[in-house]
Protein backbone atom coordinates (compact mmCIF):
# COMPACT_ATOMS: atom_id res chain seq x y z
CA UNK A 1 0.00 0.00 0.00
CA UNK A 2 0.80 3.36 0.24
CA UNK A 3 1.00 4.47 -3.30
CA UNK A 4 -0.99 6.95 -5.59
CA UNK A 5 -2.81 7.11 -8.87
CA UNK A 6 -1.03 8.15 -11.80
CA UNK A 7 -3.60 9.63 -14.42
CA UNK A 8 -3.26 10.95 -18.03
CA UNK A 9 -4.44 14.26 -19.20
CA UNK A 10 -7.62 12.27 -20.72
CA UNK A 11 -8.16 10.74 -16.45
CA UNK A 12 -7.25 7.16 -17.41
CA UNK A 13 -5.08 5.58 -15.01
CA UNK A 14 -1.60 4.14 -15.30
CA UNK A 15 -2.10 0.55 -14.42
CA UNK A 16 -0.07 -2.64 -14.65
CA UNK A 17 -2.31 -5.23 -16.32
CA UNK A 18 -4.25 -7.94 -14.26
CA UNK A 19 -2.18 -6.76 -11.12
CA UNK A 20 0.51 -9.18 -12.29
CA UNK A 21 4.10 -9.12 -11.08
CA UNK A 22 5.62 -11.02 -14.01
CA UNK A 23 8.73 -9.37 -16.01
CA UNK A 24 7.47 -7.86 -19.17
CA UNK A 25 3.82 -7.53 -17.66
CA UNK A 26 2.00 -4.91 -19.75
CA UNK A 27 1.68 -1.49 -18.13
CA UNK A 28 -1.30 0.09 -19.89
CA UNK A 29 -3.81 3.08 -19.30
CA UNK A 30 -7.58 1.55 -17.49
CA UNK A 31 -10.19 3.16 -15.73
CA UNK A 32 -9.55 4.29 -11.74
CA UNK A 33 -10.45 1.84 -9.44
CA UNK A 34 -7.95 1.96 -6.79
CA UNK A 35 -6.87 -1.37 -7.28
CA UNK A 36 -3.10 -2.47 -6.23
CA UNK A 37 -2.29 -2.41 -9.33
CA UNK A 38 -2.66 1.23 -9.53
CA UNK A 39 -0.75 1.86 -6.73
CA UNK A 40 2.53 3.90 -7.70
CA UNK A 41 5.21 5.34 -6.27
CA UNK A 42 7.98 7.66 -6.79
CA UNK A 43 11.03 6.69 -5.19
CA UNK A 44 13.44 9.43 -5.58
CA UNK A 45 16.45 7.71 -5.07
CA UNK A 46 17.07 6.43 -8.51
CA UNK A 47 14.10 8.57 -9.82
CA UNK A 48 12.07 5.34 -10.18
CA UNK A 49 8.37 4.45 -10.37
CA UNK A 50 7.21 1.71 -8.52
CA UNK A 51 3.94 -0.54 -8.47
CA UNK A 52 3.56 -3.80 -6.32
CA UNK A 53 7.40 -4.19 -5.96
CA UNK A 54 8.50 -3.51 -8.99
CA UNK A 55 9.72 -0.94 -11.65
CA UNK A 56 8.13 0.74 -14.29
CA UNK A 57 10.63 -0.40 -17.63
CA UNK A 58 11.09 0.47 -21.09
CA UNK A 59 11.61 -2.51 -22.75
CA UNK A 60 15.07 -4.65 -23.55
CA UNK A 61 16.03 -1.04 -22.41
CA UNK A 62 15.12 0.35 -25.89
CA UNK A 63 15.55 3.94 -26.92
CA UNK A 64 13.48 4.19 -30.10
CA UNK A 65 9.91 6.08 -30.45
CA UNK A 66 7.00 3.21 -29.92
CA UNK A 67 8.70 0.99 -27.15
CA UNK A 68 6.65 -0.51 -25.01
CA UNK A 69 6.68 0.03 -21.04
CA UNK A 70 6.39 -2.61 -18.86
CA UNK A 71 6.78 -4.07 -15.51
CA UNK A 72 10.21 -5.48 -14.59
CA UNK A 73 12.59 -6.23 -11.64
CA UNK A 74 13.97 -3.20 -10.66
CA UNK A 75 17.86 -3.33 -11.46
CA UNK A 76 18.87 0.30 -11.50
CA UNK A 77 19.11 0.12 -15.23
CA UNK A 78 18.59 3.58 -17.50
CA UNK A 79 15.80 2.19 -18.44
CA UNK A 80 13.84 2.20 -15.16
CA UNK A 81 14.72 6.36 -14.65
CA UNK A 82 11.76 8.37 -15.14
CA UNK A 83 12.69 12.41 -14.28
CA UNK A 84 9.31 13.97 -13.86
CA UNK A 85 9.29 17.70 -15.94
CA UNK A 86 7.14 20.50 -15.33
CA UNK A 87 4.74 19.89 -17.70
CA UNK A 88 3.58 17.19 -16.21
CA UNK A 89 5.63 14.71 -18.24
CA UNK A 90 8.04 11.67 -17.43
CA UNK A 91 11.66 12.21 -19.08
CA UNK A 92 13.35 8.79 -19.50
CA UNK A 93 16.97 10.49 -19.68
CA UNK A 94 18.34 7.28 -21.39
CA UNK A 95 16.32 7.64 -24.69
CA UNK A 96 15.68 11.17 -24.37
CA UNK A 97 11.93 10.47 -24.26
CA UNK A 98 9.03 10.79 -22.65
CA UNK A 99 6.41 8.60 -21.53
CA UNK A 100 3.49 8.37 -23.57
CA UNK A 101 -0.03 7.53 -24.19
CA UNK A 102 -0.17 6.75 -27.74
CA UNK A 103 -2.19 9.15 -29.34
CA UNK A 104 -3.72 10.16 -26.30
CA UNK A 105 -5.96 7.16 -26.77
CA UNK A 106 -9.05 6.25 -24.56
CA UNK A 107 -8.70 2.84 -25.10
CA UNK A 108 -8.46 0.80 -21.73
CA UNK A 109 -6.05 -1.72 -22.40
CA UNK A 110 -3.26 0.26 -24.03
CA UNK A 111 0.22 -0.29 -23.12
CA UNK A 112 2.30 2.90 -22.89
CA UNK A 113 5.12 3.72 -24.49
CA UNK A 114 8.23 6.19 -24.92
CA UNK A 115 7.95 8.93 -27.51
CA UNK A 116 9.30 12.31 -28.50
CA UNK A 117 9.00 14.74 -25.87
CA UNK A 118 6.23 17.39 -27.01
CA UNK A 119 4.58 18.50 -24.27
CA UNK A 120 0.79 16.93 -25.20
CA UNK A 121 -1.37 15.46 -23.12
CA UNK A 122 -0.74 11.95 -24.17
CA UNK A 123 2.71 12.69 -22.19
CA UNK A 124 0.86 14.77 -19.32
CA UNK A 125 0.42 12.94 -16.15
CA UNK A 126 -0.44 13.39 -12.37
CA UNK A 127 1.20 11.68 -9.69
CA UNK A 128 -1.89 12.44 -6.75
CA UNK A 129 -1.67 12.71 -3.03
Amino acid sequence: GGGKSITNANGLCLDNNAASTANGNKVQIWDCNGSIAQQWTFVAAGTTLRVQGKCLDIAAGGTANGTKVQLYDCNGTGAQVWIPQSNGSYLNPASNRCLDNPAGSTTRGTQVQIWDCNGSGAQRWTLHS
